[in-house]
């Protein structure tokens, strides 16, 4: 059995992912309460690159997507974890432990979304110089509003 087959095998039965493939990304859908514990044992495989942390904002399904990507040397197999949350309680557990260049990931993603990452106590501001009401990542953020009212304080 290949290393991905081993990786598909253990996600598909232990934690009930969906799997699908996408540009050579192998991706497996989650539920929140599997989220940890997928990124736990990729990194027990020695998936040694953290690539990214994001979200993507599904108003109309009044949830975001949050996801990771990691990639395994020398194997040079990329695997995004992903799972919903709902946008009324916008937390999940924090992976930074387990990569800790995910922090800094996390923390762009708390900025930009306003999603918390519990045990992430480094959630503060990275690119804003203030604070938005709402996060500029969100669907409902005024990006014309927000411009507006900067100007009007200079």
């Amino acid at each position: 059995m290949t290393a991905l087959e081993e990786i598909k095998d253990y996600l598909l039965k232990e934690l009930k992912a969906e799997f699908s493939v996408n540009e050579q990304v192998n991706c497996f859908k989650v539920s929140k309460d599997n989220y940890w514990k997928a990124a736990k044992y990729l990194q027990e495989q020695k998936f040694q690159r953290m690539l990214t942390i994001s979200a993507i904002d599904w108003i109309e399904k009044d949830l975001f997507s949050v996801y990771f990507i990691v990639h395994k040397f020398p194997e040079n197999i990329y695997v995004k974890v992903e799972t919903e949350i709902p946008r009324t309680e916008p937390k999940i557990t924090s992976i930074h432990e387990l990569w800790p260049t995910a922090g800094l990931k996390e923390r762009e993603t708390w900025e930009m979304f306003q999603i918390t990452f519990e045990g992430n106590d480094d959630l503060r501001p990275l690119f804003l110089e203030e604070e938005p009401e709402i996060a500029p990542f969100r669907k409902e953020f005024d990006w014309r509003e927000f411009y507006k009212a900067s100007l009007t304080e200079k």
